[in-house]
């Protein structure tokens, strides 16, 4: 099944992802009680975003092995892709084995800021960045709580935490950008470089100058 698993990666990796998708439901087929199967295609199949076949399959997967944490944690995930963000969370809160708890703590902080219920996120991001300080995601994260609730100071510290793990990434660079320009503070370079860095994320981002340009001026009045 091992082998099965290395071909149906490698195939995804030079893009034939529908032939990576074939080979693990034939796995599953050949041995259903090998979890990492299930939960691998449903990965594949949540990128490809066919929730419902990855839903579909989970569910299917909780039969065979109930109260499985990491289908809860593969659910939510799913469940959080398509926007349905009561449900994510139902799952993520079932999740109590100490080795899923930082990916716990850190997509019930995306699903509470996916629904700009920023209180909760905030608390969550927090949380998860005390237990990894250096991971650059949580960085961002609970940088973009502060963020979302103006406290451009808290949101600066933890956006500096993330560039000096990531110093190329375009998201942290943009970011930091943001909360430099809010504060009055330099900020071209650092929009600059989150340019050069990914031309693409910064043309997708760059509405969001406007909208701290009119916070600023708003501050003005």
């Amino acid at each position: 099944m091992i082998i099965l698993q290395r071909k149906s990666q490698a195939l995804w990796i030079k893009g034939d992802k529908q032939g990576a998708v074939k080979i693990l439901v034939a796995a599953i087929k050949k041995a259903p009680s090998q979890l990492d199967n299930y939960l691998e295609l449903a990965a594949y199949l949540n990128a490809l975003q066919d929730v419902t076949q990855a839903e579909k399959l989970l569910r299917s997967a909780l039969v065979r092995f109930p109260h499985n944490q990491d289908i809860y944690y593969s659910l939510g995930t799913t469940y959080y892709a398509a926007a349905s963000y009561s449900r994510a969370l139902s799952e993520f809160k079932k999740i109590t084995l100490p080795r899923l708890q930082n990916d716990k703590l850190y997509m019930l902080a995306s699903t509470y800021y996916a629904q700009k219920d920023y209180g909760h996120a905030l608390a969550f991001a927090v949380t998860a960045q005390q237990r990894q300080p250096k991971q650059v995601d949580v960085n961002l994260l609970a940088g973009d709580c502060f963020l979302a609730i103006g406290d451009f100071s808290h949101a600066e510290t933890y956006y500096r935490q993330a560039l000096d793990q990531a110093p190329a990434s375009a998201p942290a660079n943009f970011k930091l950008g943001l909360t430099a320009m809010a504060q009055g503070k330099s900020n071209a370079a650092y929009f600059k470089q989150a340019k050069k860095q990914d031309a693409a994320y910064f043309a997708r981002e760059k509405h969001k100058l406007t909208d701290i340009e009119r916070y600023l001026k708003a501050q003005q009045k």
